[in-house]
């Protein structure tokens, strides 16, 4: 359960800014799946409160909270209408780590958010992942969620609920990856010879019968505009990106979003990141996602 402490001295706005930044960051990139809008939504907070907290402010954390969330809130509406224009599939914007990372980097990596986490959040309705949120990753009462958005404490366990019943959280898939990491390791590195070699249909026992890919362009790139159905049309569309892509690009095992994933570059800069969903008992590959909009590639310069 997490415990929600006293306030420290808000006569500064900086300190405040470093110590919930963090926390407000990982409301709002849940929320939205995009790192860029959510280190702007921080910003912006920050400036718009500026002055007009106070000692009254009885508990600044749960209010600094409900206040990136009804933002968040907000931003969903104005989203939701810009991705009805949006071309192709849209999909969330990755966090990059790689793997040599220093001691402050393992730090920060202990709250980054899985991929297949943000996937499920855009099958939820704005409130519907608002609560959530707030209650299955920040450990919120549901008297404190209902309180910031006004709603019985009764009605807030019912959305939970209701939320429980559409995704499946199942923990069995990341205890795999996390007592497997050599194994994964392995099975992306074998991905990646795969497909700089041209040597794709080695990857026929790496995929599951019903595996889908899913590519991003935005428009801005060429990518499949729909999912990619099946493990014969998954493996034809992987060996136009083999042919197409290489050798002019180098792919190299990152971390996406706390797993093992592919930064693929060409003359140093970022032009796309792939990562995965496994089904745990077969060790095999159920979702490929690609990235290759440029806009959420940004950040990794």
């Amino acid at each position: 359960m997490q415990s929600h402490t006293n306030n420290p001295p808000i006569d500064n706005i900086e300190d405040l800014y470093k110590t919930y930044k963090p926390h407000l960051f990982s409301i709002a990139y849940r929320m939205l799946g995009s790192r860029s809008d959510a280190e702007d939504m921080v910003q912006d907070l920050f400036i718009s409160v500026h002055g007009y907290l106070n000692d009254n402010i009885i508990n600044i954390k749960s209010y600094l909270s409900k206040m990136m969330i009804n933002r968040c809130l907000n931003e969903l509406k104005s989203v939701r209408k810009k991705r009805i224009s949006y071309v192709g599939n849209w999909l969330p914007e990755p966090t990059v780590q790689f793997i040599e990372h220093s001691p402050f980097e393992s730090v920060e990596r202990q709250d980054t958010i899985s991929y297949a986490f943000l996937i499920l959040m855009e099958k939820l309705t704005p409130m519907e992942r608002a609560v959530f949120i707030l209650r299955e990753v920040f450990a919120y009462e549901h008297s404190e969620i209902g309180e910031m958005f006004n709603k019985t404490e009764v009605n807030c366990r019912k959305i939970f609920s209701r939320v429980k019943k559409k995704v499946d959280l199942s923990s069995e898939k990341n205890e795999w990856l996390l007592t497997h990491p050599i194994e994964e390791k392995e099975l992306v590195n074998r991905f990646i010879s795969a497909l700089a070699n041209g040597n794709v249909q080695s990857l026929v026992d790496l995929l599951t019968e019903d595996v889908i890919l899913i590519a991003d362009g935005g428009g801005k790139v060429s990518a499949a505009t729909n999912p990619i159905y099946s493990k014969e049309r998954v493996l034809d569309l992987l060996n136009v990106l083999s042919l197409n892509r290489f050798p002019e690009s180098q792919a190299q095992l990152v971390e996406v979003n706390e797993q093992q994933g592919i930064l693929l570059t060409k003359d140093g800069l970022p032009t796309g990141v792939i990562c995965f969903e496994w089904d745990a008992e077969s060790m095999t590959i159920q979702r490929i996602y690609i990235i290759v909009n440029p806009d959420k590639l940004q950040h990794l310069n």
